[in-house]
């Protein structure tokens, strides 16, 4: 790629790539100038140009700058390429995403899993007050860094297929596009495919599920079973999986995975309230292991790269 040669607008000098996923590349950068570090999202060089993608990539990053929250992860700015495609300018961050944490290490302590889905929820929550429904909520789209004062931090990444209300009520993507099969809500699987807050709530029950467990609650060989397995509405037995999980918090899990929303909590701020008893308020144990450098990356593509805590 020639741009990757260069620098960009004469303001960043490309580094490496530390992401690709199935529509974005992320690449290390630094300001030519003020030699701050940041992370350049493109759009994958072998992805169709079509305007609706070019748009709903500018819409990832003007949806995601709305949401000011420490547990989101920033955009600072939206910039063009000589030929106009736009590119994002996010934060930099070291530490690695929760599924490479889970695969490096498996199934987590059960309260390291609780906080860090409790930080989330903080971060959802921020979503929701701006009328932004995440829709694609999973572990590989939490990112492990830390605080300035050396606690664990949980940034949510990629809201590449975010849904957010316009003035008209109508949402501003398509609502049948559906989310990784293993964390799509029942009711995004519907005929209307429409998603909600309660949507959100339902894909962080089944990251708790998938973090204390090392697997997704309904996941099956193909994504057509795993589908109608979350339309059975049954819930499979997190204490069978794990015994040492206490029953209580078994019930938080269950009812975030509830196929009717109207028996799921009503927001991400009551489940991280429900949350609060598992939570230890000390640094997590699986984190007090420094983390090695990594950064901000999209979900590996299929032959994608990884990176591990």
């Amino acid at each position: 790629m020639i741009w990757a040669k260069q620098l960009i607008e004469d303001n960043y000098a490309l580094e490496r790539v530390i992401g690709c996923g199935d529509s974005g590349i992320v690449i290390a950068a630094r300001h030519a100038r003020l030699g701050l570090r940041v992370a350049l999202k493109f759009l994958r060089p072998d992805k169709p140009r079509t305007p609706e993608v070019i748009k709903r990539f500018v819409r990832e990053g003007q949806i995601t700058a709305r949401i000011q929250n420490a547990h989101v992860t920033r955009v600072l700015d939206i910039g063009r390429l000589p030929d106009a495609e736009p590119f994002l300018v996010l934060e930099y961050l070291q530490g690695c995403d929760l599924a490479a944490l889970l695969n490096g290490r498996g199934p987590l302590v059960s309260a390291d899993a609780v906080e860090y889905v409790r930080q989330a929820c903080a971060g959802v929550a921020s979503a929701h007050a701006v009328g932004v429904i995440h829709r694609d909520l999973k572990p590989s789209n939490l990112f492990l860094t830390m605080a300035p004062n050396g606690t664990p931090l949980v940034k949510i990444l990629d809201f590449g297929i975010a849904e957010q209300n316009s003035s008209s009520g109508e949402p501003t993507v398509n609502p049948t596009e559906l989310g990784s099969a293993p964390v799509v809500a029942p009711e995004q699987l519907r005929a209307e495919g429409r998603a909600d807050v309660k949507s959100d709530v339902w894909a962080l029950g089944a990251t708790l599920f998938t973090l204390l467990t090392g697997r997704p609650p309904f996941a099956r060989s193909y994504a057509s079973e795993t589908y109608l397995a979350i339309l059975s509405g049954r819930i499979p037995d997190l204490t069978a999986l794990r015994p040492d999980i206490e029953r209580p918090l078994a019930a938080v899990v269950e009812r975030c995975l509830a196929a009717d929303p109207e028996q799921r909590f009503a927001s991400a701020a009551e489940l991280a309230t429900a949350l609060n008893p598992f939570a230890k308020q000390s640094p997590p144990a699986s984190s007090r292991r420094p983390i090695r450098a990594r950064t901000h990356r999209e979900p590996p593509a299929k032959t994608g790269a990884s990176s591990h805590c």
